[in-house]
Order: structure tokens, then C-alpha cells, then sequence
């Protein structure tokens, strides 16, 4: 064996991990609210000594970290959504860059800072001249590559949780879920906001090669890499929080609509995430893009808001402040958690978490007073598995 992983975990507390997990699909719960962190590699990288710049140095290099990473996780922070069973997922991670670096944005590799997209269309007539790439560019083709080469390793690693012999699952390579809206800021830079009120036409049609182009991504991953067809599709419009609904509506919904239609495929699950202030744009998740699931959604939008504007409407995921989780006593923590709990529990379908990003530094302790709310909160009343009949 290449790597040999011996978790230190009672495999005894993977069922119920699943069966939470899959009751909240349901709007459900079995014996409290599942929990679940935005947990990255930039998390762990400190707590190892490692520079983060060194994950990205090769995909063996990034494999071996990240099965590190993933065992000081399962075995220190207590959460349902990471590992319900003998499966250890692991594939290429590259930030949030993958998808903008494909399309021509320039990346910066910091020593010890998270990579970042940066603008190289400057004018509309550069942004009129894009054209689609090929959906083997950059670090699409390098993330198919790795793809393939974490698998090979992934067959050579043996790890056991507990007693239990397990084993790694290599993801299939898909496109980075950011939505062409934000692909479009990454590649232009701030101007693209009112770009789309002087030059709409140009923006639209800037917007829709983005658009096919993720199409044409995913289509040639599924080519390469053959896997049961697609049924689900997340989506992140962090770009947005500082747009009208009516601009919203405009340059967002309907090329997001069409991945989703695409992708996802009808009746398929429809996720989206959104960091920062959103609530003026919910009725537009809601009437316009029918999303299944509000994923990590910021901090800024108070539980109590959530709760009558997509309670009911969606699974909600989120959404403690990652600055309290970060700076906050474990009893600050807690007192958040139960009052995220009161007001998004009795909306049925509940994970909860940070709102969004688990800041590096974030104490254990801190992490671990999430699950100990959920389990004093427990379940609400009509909200029990077994009533889903």
C-alpha cells in the first residue's frame, strides 16, 4: 500500500450520521439536527505546518495532504455531513479558481493565502473578442489529469475507520460551481457591474458563452470520466449580494436557470450558495430559480429572516457567524446555534453550520459546541423521521 490510514473513530457513529443526513432530504430529522462545516484545505494547512501554496505542487503531493487533513477531521470535529460511512471522499482542489482560470483569468499562488482569480479583459471590445475555450483549458484539463492520477492512488491506500476496513473514493471531475456571474467579475473585474447598465447587450452575450462554455466543461468531464447521469447541480452567486433583485433577474436568473436545466436535468436538485447580505434577492431563489437548497448562506441574513422568507420552501444550510465561531466563546457559539436552531429547525430540513467558511484558527471547541446545541435542542415537535411515514 501506498498510504496506509488508520482513523481513530467508533464506527458505530456512522449510521446515524447517514440516517440524520437522509432524513433531512425529506424535511425530516431522526434523533436531532445534523450538523455540517464549509471546512477547506486553508482550514487545516496551518494546524500542519505546511505552507498551502505546497497543496497545488503536484496531485500526489495534494492526495497525501488531503488524506491528513480529512483524519485530523473525522477525528476531531464532532459533524454528520463530512463522514457517514466507511467512504473517505477525496479529489483536486483548487479553490475557487478552476473554472475562471479555464476562461482566461490569470491565478495567484500565494505562499499562505487562498489562490485568487484576477481580471484580464479590461475593455468591452476585449470582452465582445472572448471566445469559448477549449473544455480541456488550463486547469480543467489539469484537474481531469489529477483526477485520474488520485485515482490510481486512491487503489494503492488503505485505511480503516476504527475496526472497520474502508476505502477512498476519487470525485469525478466537474466544474467548480461558480455561477457565470461570477466567472464574468473574476474575468472583468468590478466594471462588469455597470458594464451591464451601459453596454446590457454585450454583458448578456459575455454571459451566455460563459454559460455554454460550463456546459460544454461538464459535458466533456462526463465524456472522460463515465458516471451515472447528473441529478443535482450547486451553483455559488457570491457576486451578487450588492445587485438589485431587478438586475438579478436580469444578468443572473436566466443563465443560471439554464445550468441548471442542463445540468441538473428536470426535477434535478437545484443548490445555491450565497455569502453576505441576500435577503432582498430570496424571492428571486424562490419564483424564479425554484432552488431545493440555500447552502452555507451568509451570516448576514438573520435565522429568524431565512425562516419566512424559504422556510419551508427549501433545505436551508447554515449559518453561525464564522467571526463568532472564530473570536467567540464556546458559550457565545452555543447560545447562536440554539437561537439558529429555534427559528430554522421547525422549518424542516435543517443542516446546520457556518455561515459561510470556517475561518483558519477557529477553535475545536468552538466547532464542537454546534453539535452540542443540536443535540439539547434535539428534535421539533412533528418534525420526526418515523412521521414521514
Amino acid at each position: 500500500m501506498r498510504h496506509d490510514l488508520s482513523i481513530d473513530i467508533d464506527p458505530a457513529c456512522l449510521e446515524p450520521r447517514r440516517q440524520r443526513l437522509a432524513a433531512r432530504q425529506h424535511g425530516r430529522y431522526t434523533d436531532r439536527v445534523p450538523v455540517g462545516f464549509c471546512l477547506v484545505p486553508r482550514y487545516f494547512a496551518p494546524l500542519h505546518s505546511v505552507a498551502y501554496r505546497e497543496l497545488f505542487r503536484d496531485a500526489e503531493t495534494q492526495f497525501s495532504w488531503l488524506l491528513r487533513f480529512a483524519q485530523y477531521r473525522i477525528e476531531r470535529i464532532p459533524e454528520d455531513l463530512f463522514c457517514a460511512g466507511p467512504v473517505l471522499g477525496i479529489g483536486p482542489y483548487f479553490d475557487n479558481v478552476l473554472d475562471s482560470e479555464a476562461l482566461g483569468a490569470e491565478v495567484v499562488w500565494p505562499e499562505n493565502e487562498t489562490l485568487q482569480a484576477c481580471p484580464t479583459i479590461h475593455t468591452v471590445d476585449a470582452m465582445e473578442r472572448f471566445q469559448i475555450p477549449a473544455p480541456d483549458r488550463g486547469l480543467w484539463g489539469q484537474l481531469v489529469d489529477w483526477c485520474g492520477r488520485m485515482r490510481e492512488l486512491a487503489a494503492a491506500t488503505r485505511i480503516r475507520f476504527g475496526h472497520l476496513e474502508g476505502r477512498v473514493e476519487v470525485s469525478a471531475p466537474a466544474i467548480g460551481g461558480l455561477s457565470p456571474h461570477m466567472i464574468a467579475v473574476d474575468l472583468v473585474g468590478s466594471d462588469f457591474y455597470w458594464w451591464q447598465h451601459e453596454y446590457p447587450d454585450a454583458c448578456h452575450r459575455f454571459l451566455g458563452k460563459i454559460t455554454q462554455s460550463l456546459i460544454d466543461a461538464q459535458r466533456h468531464f462526463d465524456h472522460v470520466w463515465p458516471r451515472p447521469s447528473r441529478t443535482a447541480l450547486g451553483l455559488a452567486e457570491d457576486s451578487a449580494q450588492v445587485m438589485s433583485l431587478s438586475d438579478f433577474r436580469t444578468f443572473c436568473v436566466p443563465y443560471d436557470r439554464r445550468l441548471y436545466e442542463t445540468l441538473a436535468g428536470p426535477g434535478g436538485q437545484r443548490a445555491m450558495h450565497m455569502c453576505g447580505q441576500s435577503t432582498h434577492l430570496h424571492p428571486a431563489l424562490v419564483d424564479d430559480l425554484a432552488i431545493d437548497e440555500f447552502c452555507l448562506f451568509g451570516y448576514a441574513v438573520e435565522p429568524q429572516t431565512a425562516a419566512r422568507a424559504l422556510g419551508g420552501r427549501m433545505r436551508l444550510w447554515g449559518n453561525i457567524n464564522p467571526m463568532l465561531m472564530l473570536q467567540g466563546t464556546r458559550a457565545q457559539v452555543y447560545e447562536a446555534a440554539t437561537s439558529a436552531l429555534q427559528a430554522l429547525a421547525p422549518c424542516g430540513g435543517l443542516l446546520l453550520g457556518d455561515g459561510a467558511n470556517v475561518c483558519p484558527g477557529t477553535p475545536l471547541a468552538n466547532l464542537a459546541a454546534l453539535t452540542e446545541a443540536a443535540v439539547a435542542y434535539g428534535v421539533p415537535a412533528g418534525m420526526a423521521a418515523s412521521a414521514a411515514g
